[in-house]
């Protein structure tokens, strides 16, 4: 039998309650949208919202995220994939500070044992 092959490239991990990911559709709104975190990747994040209900794959979205306790940082996205309970998005050109931010996040997770 032939193993399975992992198609991901980066480890994927799931956010606590003591180290929160906040995610919301950018607006012109003052009303955000918070939209639940499945998991996170340093390349992307899955997402689940009934405001991403009719969300398609190859459309883009500006989004605000904040990691813990770091500075907000908006970020435009490619979804990936969507399924009924979510979508998988893939960030386009990050800014470095943010990048760096979001192996700091991950790795602060992994040291606490989230889940991956």
């Amino acid at each position: 039998m032939v193993a399975a092959t992992e198609r991901r490239r980066h480890v994927r991990i799931k956010p606590t309650p003591d180290l929160p990911v906040y995610v919301a559709l950018a607006s012109n709104s003052l009303l955000r949208e918070a939209l639940d975190v499945i998991d996170l990747s340093i390349s992307g994040l899955a997402l689940s919202s009934p405001a991403l209900a009719d969300t398609k794959p190859g459309q883009r979205l500006r989004l605000l995220i904040t990691l813990g306790t770091s500075a907000e940082h908006a970020v435009e996205v490619v979804t990936r994939w969507t399924t009924p309970d979510g979508i998988g998005i893939e960030l386009v050109d990050p800014p470095p500070q943010m990048v760096q931010e979001l192996g700091r996040y991950i790795a602060e997770l992994l040291e606490r044992g989230a889940s991956a």
